[in-house]
């Protein structure tokens, strides 16, 4: 399983849609793109992924923008993920249907690759887009105007803790102390 900086900016877009989206009727590419630092070109070959997906919708013309495809509490971070990264999601190609290996009838691995890939679809499966703008606007406690332009950009959270709420820092820590102790 890969997550990419497709993965990463497809989540900020989804949530800057889902914030900015419930009070405008259309959120303008540029102002996605200047909110979330994300190159035009980048965007475009996401929300092409996100719209075949029918995450997003679109709508063309001078007042065109983009809207959310469905509620947001019905999108999962595992559909937004999905939509960008395909099959580079599932672990090894054995666990998917139809997929024949010659070595299948005496692999150790096959069913404990079919158990972690099942706990991660099933883990992101459960964090819907409306619970983390949810949790994104209490972190900004009322301070982001939703129609503007210039609000602060969600800030992803990598490997470091630059840019990361309070709880994403938690994490962050837990998980490098859970690699040290292994």
């Amino acid at each position: 399983m890969n997550l990419t900086s497709k993965s990463r900016y497809a989540l900020k877009i989804m949530i800057d849609l889902a914030h900015h989206g419930a009070t405008q009727a259309l959120v303008r590419r540029n102002e996605i793109a200047h909110r979330q630092g994300v190159p035009t070109d980048y965007l475009d070959q996401i929300m092409i992924k996100l719209r075949g997906a029918d995450l997003v919708k679109s709508v063309r013309g001078r007042s065109g923008g983009y809207l959310l495809g469905r509620a947001s509490a019905e999108i999962t971070m595992w559909d937004i993920f999905y939509a960008v990264e395909g099959n580079s999601m599932v672990p090894v190609d054995c666990i998917l249907t139809n997929h024949i290996c010659d070595f299948e009838s005496s692999c150790s691995s096959k069913d404990a690759w079919t158990t972690i890939f099942g706990s991660v679809k099933s883990s992101l499966s459960a964090i819907n887009l409306s619970g983390l703008v949810t949790d994104w606007r209490a972190e900004h406690d009322g301070r982001v105007e939703p129609s503007s332009a210039t609000a602060p950009s969600i800030q992803e959270c990598r490997s470091g803790t630059a840019g990361c709420s309070t709880g994403a820092k938690k994490q962050v820590a837990l998980d490098k102390e859970a690699e040290i102790n292994g």
